[in-house]
């Protein structure tokens, strides 16, 4: 069982960055990840300090943050494809076999990271920060568990708009370590082409959305799949909650 001081509902909220202001956090975040804490990105595109692509276009984006001090931990993006072509298919030749799945009801899921500021945050009640302000910033967990809890939020997040807006697949390109613990967690991985070299070995996976939402992950926690960043500005509560 879950304690409920220890889980992510708890602790974390994420949102869907439906306006400018929350896409230039989403933007960022991935700046201090890609380009500051991975040097994946040359600092010199990005002035502004706000990393981008020409598939943000055709992108939905998510973010994360503390609830207790607000601070913005962790992004990732629902990708569209343009015609039959998602961003993963860029790192291959053009005659690689690629998935064979309907493109019109898929999407790949890019760009996930979380800051190493994460650290910071602990999972903790709000009773408990109460108590002990200094206590919020103790290092409970260590760097890896803290980081998968905030990426199943998000993963949780982006399967909910999935299945409200009938997507039926994703796509997502990951490291060997990144697909051990998503397979670990019992989600079903569909390789769909050979590994590639991006920034280290990278596979491509197809996962069925379906499966995806009976995963017993959810069942105690991550019920709070995401809010409007719109909602947030707005000083609405409004949540969307599995039945």
């Amino acid at each position: 069982m879950i304690s409920e001081k220890h889980s992510f509902d708890n602790c974390f909220e994420v949102f869907l960055a439906d306006t400018p202001e929350s896409k230039r956090i989403h933007y960022h975040l991935r700046y201090q990840v890609y380009c500051d804490e991975l040097g994946y990105e040359d600092k010199e595109l990005f002035p502004q300090q706000l990393e981008f692509d020409d598939w943000d276009q055709h992108a939905v984006h998510f973010i994360v943050r503390h609830r207790f001090t607000g601070q913005w931990l962790g992004a990732l993006r629902v990708v569209s494809p343009q015609g039959q072509t998602f961003p993963f298919a860029e790192k291959y030749e053009q005659d690689e076999p690629l998935a064979d799945a309907h493109h019109r009801d898929s999407i790949e899921i890019s760009r996930l990271c979380v800051l190493r500021e994460a650290r910071r945050f602990a999972p903790r009640s709000q009773a408990a920060v109460d108590a002990d302000p200094a206590s919020n910033v103790k290092y409970l967990n260590t760097l890896r568990q803290q980081s998968r809890s905030i990426m199943w939020g998000l993963y949780r997040a982006a399967v909910d708009y999935s299945a409200e807006n009938g997507i039926k697949h994703w796509f997502i390109l990951v490291a060997p370590a990144l697909a051990y613990a998503v397979k670990k967690q019992g989600f079903d991985m569909r390789q769909v082409a050979e590994p590639c070299e991006h920034r280290g070995l990278r596979t491509p996976y197809m996962l069925d959305v379906d499966h995806i939402l009976q995963n017993p992950l959810w069942d105690e926690d991550y019920q709070i799949g995401y809010r409007l960043y719109s909602e947030l500005e707005q000083g609405e509560f409004a949540v969307r909650q599995r039945a």
